[in-house]
């Protein structure tokens, strides 16, 4: 039975996923443009999930 990983510490968590995400942006495979506009859509849609409907448009 294979040994578990030594758990990292938040900071390392942090760094290795800086890392990894600058592999991506370099690999042309995550544009930061396109993910900050994903994600303002997505919020926009929970945000109306949340918010009552008063039949006004916002």
């Amino acid at each position: 039975m294979a040994k578990k990983p030594k758990p990292e510490s938040e900071d390392q968590q942090y760094r290795r996923f800086l890392e990894k995400v600058q592999e991506l942006e370099d690999a042309g495979e995550l544009s930061p443009t396109e993910a900050d506009e994903r994600f303002e859509r997505a919020m926009k849609r929970v945000a109306s999930l949340k918010r009552p409907s008063d039949g006004t448009a916002s």
